[in-house]
């Protein structure tokens, strides 16, 4: 038997010893390996599962939206808030449903509406606009502070504007002018000339002591 052979033959047995004392470790740790690789690709697909089921039920909240049958929304804008809280749906149905309860004069309702969907609401986009739309709603029901409060909590670069405005609303209704003055023209400065929110804006200004016109 040549050198080289019997160095393969050695490496061989030490192959052989080491799988020997150690290999059941390797196959458990493989066997842990698999499994967790399958119990991501099952979690994965439940999740995909509960994405597409919360979507469709989105869709039955808006079909009944849309035909005015406010308990069969009601109802499955709460099944949205209770079985699919991870989702964005329950904030969309919730934006929905208020937008349509205020029109109703229902200001109350819409508050609860949006304030059952805050809590579980994980993206800031949406929670933010949550809170605007809360404001509002503390806004036609006289609440001043109380919409000055959420205000507070708006900080994205997209809702300072509005934000800014509903602030405005909020210290006018409180009789303070000059401050409503200031949120109004700084709403302004953020407001885009084309906005067709901006005309109101321009009156609300005016209506502070404001002028849309820059000094020279």
């Amino acid at each position: 038997m040549s050198n080289d052979q019997i160095d393969e033959y050695e490496q061989g047995e030490r192959v052989r010893k080491w799988l020997r004392d150690n290999g059941g470790s390797v196959l458990g740790g493989i066997a842990i390996g698999l499994a967790a690789i399958v119990g991501f690709q099952t979690w994965q697909g439940r999740q995909d599962a509960q994405k597409l089921e919360a979507a469709k039920q989105f869709e039955s909240f808006l079909t009944a939206q849309e035909a005015g049958e406010a308990e069969q929304a009601a109802g499955l804008a709460a099944s949205l808030t209770a079985n699919y809280a991870e989702t964005p749906y329950p904030a969309l149905a919730a934006l929905r449903r208020s937008a349509a309860l205020v029109n109703e004069d229902k200001a109350e309702d819409a508050l609860k509406a949006l304030e059952g969907a805050l809590p579980t609401t994980r993206d800031e986009t949406l929670r933010q606009l949550l809170l605007l739309r809360a404001a509002r709603a503390e806004l036609v029901l006289g609440r001043h502070d109380a919409a000055l409060a959420r205000l507070g909590g708006i900080d994205l670069d997209g809702y300072a504007a509005l934000r800014d405005e509903l602030r405005g609303d909020a210290l006018a209704g409180q009789g303070k002018r000059d401050e409503a003055r200031d949120a109004y023209q700084k709403a302004l400065t953020g407001t885009d000339v084309a906005s067709p929110t901006r005309v109101l804006l321009e009156l609300k200004l005016a209506d502070t002591g404001g002028s849309t016109t820059p000094e020279a």
